[in-house]
C-alpha cells in the first residue's frame, strides 16, 4: 500500500511540483504581515473585509482534533491530535483559515462548570494557527445532538431500523430525549426520535438548556474577544429540525435572535471588538424553507454559512453543485450579506471526483467566496469512519490526507484534492473585485478590480518546481514576491482599475 501512495506523490510532483510530499521548504514568515481583524459588511457591497478595508477570501479546512466525539471502539480514538505542524502545513497549501471544531460537552461537562483546561487548549491552537498566518473560525459543532444519544447494547431496533452510534455536541445533562427511541433510519444519523426530541427541547429551552448554551458561547467569546486571529464564530453546526420541519426555521431564527446579541454583549464586556458571526441554515439546506427569516438577523457583522455537499453526500440534497451555489447566492442576497461554505468535500474516488471539485472551484472563484474543506485528517475511530455500533472502519479513509486503518497510518495528501485546493488566489484585495479566475491545473490566475486609493493586494501562489511566477498587469505599480513554505506570497501595489495576472517562466 505504501508504494501506491509514493507513486501518487511522485505524480503530483511531476505535474505541479508541490513540495508537501516531502520537503516543507524554506519560509520567510518573518517578513509577512500580521493577521488583521476581520468584519463582514452587509448591503449593496457585501463581503468580508480586513481592518485596512481590503476584501478578504477565507479558504481553508476543518480540523476536528478538539472535538469531543463518541468512541465506539476502545482501540480506536475518535480524533487525531493536532500539532503546530498541522497549521504550518495548512499554510504551505495556501490555506488562510481553519474551522476549528469545538464541543459544548467539553466546555461544560457538568452544568455550571467551566473547563478552563479545554479553553487553554483552544487558545494554544489559535496561537499556533496565528503563527502560521491562518485565521480561526470557532465552530460550536454538533452532529445528531451529541455523544450521549447512542443505542444501548442489547436493544433490538427491528428489521426496518438500526442501532445508532453516538456523535458529538451537547453534554449529557443537556441531552433531553424524553425516553424516545435512539434507533434510526438506516444510514441517517439525524433520523431517530431521540435526536429529534433533543432538538425540540433545545428550541423550547426546556430546563433552561438553550439558556445554558447561550451562556457557554458568551464565556467562550469573552476569552477571544480581543483576538484578531479569530475570524469569527460559527454559531451552531448543522441545526436539526426537531419534531416539526415546518416550525423549525422560525425556532432557529428565534434562537439566533437571542444568541447573537448575547455574543456582542460578551465582546463588549471583555473589551473586545465584534467578530464575524457565521450562521447556518437547517441541515436540510438547500432543500425547502431551511434558511431563517432575515428579519431575525439584524446584526451588521454576519455571514451566511451553509454547507455544500451537492454531488458528494446527497442525503437530503439532490441538487447539482451549480444549483446549490445558486441557492446559497440567493439566500445570502436575502440577508444582504456574503456567504461562506463552512463544509464541502469528497471522500472517495479522487480521479473521478476531481472533475466535480474543478466545477466547484470554478464557481467558488466566479462568485469570489471562500470555504473550508471537510476535513484535514480523520481518525479511524471517528464516528464518520465507524458508522454503526461495532463496525470496523474501512481500510482506507480519503479526506485531504489518506489514512490507513485501523492504525491511523498517514499516507500523505490526496493529489487530486491538493492540486485544486492549492491553486492561487487573493487573500486580500484593495477596492472592489470585478472578476477573478484561476486555473487549478496550471496554477495561473487573473484578478480585476478597482481601488480608489493606493492599496496592496496579498496573493497566495503555490510553488511549481523549476518555474518562477511572474506577477504583472495593468495598474500594477510594484510587486514584492516573498518565498514561503509551499510557494509564495505576492504583495502587489495597485491603484485605480487594475488587472493582476500570475503566469510562469523558467
Amino acid at each position: 500500500m505504501a508504494v501506491k501512495f509514493r507513486k501518487a506523490c511522485a505524480v503530483l510532483l511531476a505535474v505541479v511540483g508541490f513540495i508537501g510530499c516531502g520537503d516543507d521548504g524554506e519560509s520567510s514568515s518573518a517578513t509577512l504581515p500580521p493577521l488583521l481583524s476581520l468584519a463582514a459588511r452587509r448591503g449593496a457591497d457585501p463581503g468580508i473585509f480586513d481592518s485596512r478595508g481590503r476584501q478578504v477570501l477565507l479558504r481553508g479546512v476543518n480540523l476536528n482534533s478538539l472535538g469531543d466525539y463518541y468512541q465506539d471502539n476502545p482501540r480506536l480514538p475518535p480524533v487525531l491530535p493536532w500539532s503546530e505542524e498541522d497549521f504550518a502545513q495548512m499554510a504551505a497549501l495556501g490555506f488562510n483559515v481553519v474551522r476549528l471544531v469545538l464541543s459544548w460537552s467539553a466546555l461544560e461537562p457538568e452544568r455550571g462548570s467551566w473547563n478552563q483546561a479545554y479553553v487553554q487548549e483552544i487558545r494554544r491552537a489559535v496561537d499556533s494557527a496565528k503563527r502560521a498566518g491562518v485565521y480561526v473560525v470557532l465552530d460550536m459543532h454538533q452532529d445528531a445532538w451529541g455523544k450521549f444519544i447512542a443505542t444501548p447494547p442489547g436493544v433490538d431496533c427491528g428489521p426496518s431500523r438500526e442501532r445508532a452510534i453516538g456523535w458529538d455536541g451537547a453534554p449529557q445533562w443537556a441531552t433531553l430525549t424524553d425516553g424516545r427511541s435512539t434507533c434510526r433510519s438506516p444510514g441517517v444519523r439525524e433520523l431517530s426520535p431521540a435526536v429529534s426530541q433533543a432538538f425540540e427541547n433545545f428550541y423550547a429551552d426546556r430546563d433552561g438548556i438553550q439558556s445554558a448554551f447561550v451562556s457557554t458561547w458568551s464565556r467562550l467569546v469573552a476569552a477571544f474577544a480581543q483576538e484578531p486571529a479569530v475570524a469569527g464564530y460559527d454559531l451552531f453546526n448543522e441545526p436539526h429540525w426537531g419534531n416539526n420541519i415546518v416550525a423549525a426555521t422560525p425556532k432557529l431564527a428565534t434562537f439566533y435572535a437571542r444568541l447573537i446579541p448575547a455574543i456582542r454583549a460578551a465582546e463588549r464586556a471583555a473589551g473586545g471588538f465584534p467578530h464575524i458571526v457565521f450562521f447556518e441554515p437547517l441541515i436540510l439546506w438547500p432543500v425547502g424553507d431551511s434558511a431563517p427569516d432575515p428579519a431575525a438577523i439584524v446584526d451588521d457583522n454576519v455571514v451566511f454559512a451553509p454547507h455544500n455537499y451537492a454531488e458528494s453526500i446527497t442525503g437530503f440534497n439532490s441538487l447539482t453543485i451549480e444549483q446549490a451555489f445558486e441557492q446559497a447566492r440567493h439566500d445570502a442576497a436575502r440577508y444582504g450579506t456574503t456567504f461562506w461554505i463552512g463544509e464541502y468535500g469528497w471522500f472517495a474516488d479522487p480521479p473521478r471526483n476531481q472533475e466535480r471539485l474543478l466545477r466547484y472551484a470554478t464557481l467558488e472563484d466566479t462568485l469570489f467566496i471562500g470555504g473550508a474543506w471537510w476535513q484535514w485528517k480523520q481518525a479511524c475511530g471517528d464516528p464518520h469512519s465507524i458508522g454503526v455500533p461495532g463496525r470496523e472502519p474501512p481500510p482506507l479513509l480519503t479526506h485531504l490526507r489518506y489514512t490507513e486503518c485501523p492504525g491511523d497510518v498517514d499516507h500523505g495528501w490526496v493529489p487530486e484534492w491538493v492540486q485544486v485546493l492549492s491553486r492561487p488566489y487573493p487573500r486580500a484585495t484593495p477596492g472592489r473585485v470585478a472578476r477573478f479566475r484561476s486555473d487549478p491545473l496550471q496554477w495561473e490566475m487573473d484578478l480585476e478590480g478597482t481601488a480608489d486609493a493606493p492599496g496592496e493586494a496579498d496573493l497566495w501562489i503555490p510553488d511549481r518546481s523549476g518555474l518562477r511566477p511572474v506577477v504583472a498587469g495593468a495598474g500594477v505599480q510594484r510587486v514584492r514576491l516573498v518565498p514561503v513554505a509551499g510557494g509564495y506570497r505576492a504583495f502587489v501595489s495597485v491603484r485605480g482599475t487594475y488587472n493582476i495576472q500570475v503566469r510562469w517562466t523558467r
